[in-house]
């Protein structure tokens, strides 16, 4: 189709994976369109243009709820707001930071005094009345706010689930953009099979791992199946175990959305990532909104946990 690009090619040009082109597109931001002799995802001009808007932003942090905002406008003045609000955003963590790094080295000054004493209730009780009162020889100007709150992201929400095991159709694809690659000949068996309707559909990254812009990395694309279908000679048979998973739904930075659920994970009192002996998974909800929704898919990570061994006291 003249004037159009594919995702590949797209990905390419801006350095960005073809997973985030997607999740941008899910989240309303712009509209692609299917190549109907490769199946492939192809982008007009105008979607071109909300990508390089949404990228641009993206790389300064604004959320996709305010890049929404300035691709329906599409003006200069609609940027700016958005960067404006940003910049007093920042301004303000800032001074919160300042703030914070400023009590605790009152509280550091304090305490070195009392380096060889054992810790009390009576020394925390001293230690939080330092934070809740100007040292001697402050300024009221330069008063220390007590435990200030930093607003940094929205807070992760995760669930504990049971997967059942399943009987899974999948496909590897290695390039430098291969999840549509992956997906397409499984999602295209799919439908002349009539099984997208009860398939669950999982990806996640494979064998060579991402290690760097432009560089072919691998992708594993599968549907749950019934025990009595047969799998096409050009796709391959897997099984999953099934059994607990933390699961939270993606962001658009679905990197950050993973580091952000480990890190959770890793604090987690009674949970921990096992993810040695069982499949992290991406699954992908398909959207069957009207044609034109922009809202393909959305996405929920899947880590395999078990239950953590506590010392006995």
């Amino acid at each position: 189709m003249s004037g159009f690009v594919t995702i590949d090619k797209l990905s390419a040009q801006f350095g960005l994976t073809s997973r985030t082109l997607r999740h941008w597109e899910a989240q309303g931001l712009y509209e692609s369109k299917r190549d109907s002799s490769s199946g492939w995802r192809i982008y007009d001009e105008k979607a071109i243009l909300a990508i390089r808007v949404t990228s641009l932003l993206r790389k300064l942090d604004i959320s996709i709820k305010d890049i929404g905002t300035v691709l329906k406008n599409m003006s200069v003045q609609s940027m700016y707001e958005a960067l404006s609000q940003q910049a007093a955003s920042i301004h303000n963590q800032k001074t919160e930071l300042t703030n914070r790094e400023g009590e605790i080295h009152l509280f550091l000054q304090w305490i070195s005094a009392h380096l060889e004493e054992p810790i009390t209730n009576q020394l925390l009780s001293e230690l939080n009345e330092k934070s809740c009162s100007p040292s001697d020889g402050m300024t009221k100007t330069e008063e220390v706010i007590s435990m200030p709150t930093i607003n940094h992201s929205t807070p992760i929400h995760v669930r504990f689930i049971t997967l059942p095991a399943m009987r899974f159709a999948y496909n590897v694809a290695v390039s430098t953009s291969p999840e549509d690659e992956a997906m397409i000949p499984v999602n295209d068996w799919l439908d002349a099979s009539q099984l997208l309707g009860t398939a669950r559909l999982f990806g996640g990254n494979t064998n060579p791992h991402p290690s760097g812009e432009n560089k072919p990395y691998g992708y594993g694309f599968c549907a749950s199946i019934p025990e009595n279908v047969k799998i096409p000679a050009h796709l391959k048979e897997m099984r999953l175990d099934g059994g607990l998973y933390a699961l939270t739904e993606s962001t658009d930075d679905i990197y950050g959305s993973w580091q952000a659920l480990m890190g959770y994970l890793d604090n987690h009192p009674d949970y921990q990532a096992d993810h040695n002996s069982r499949l992290c998974l991406e699954e992908h909800i398909r959207n069957d909104s009207p044609k034109g929704s922009g809202n393909e898919y959305a996405l929920n990570l899947l880590e395999p946990v078990k239950k953590r061994v506590h010392a006995l006291a």
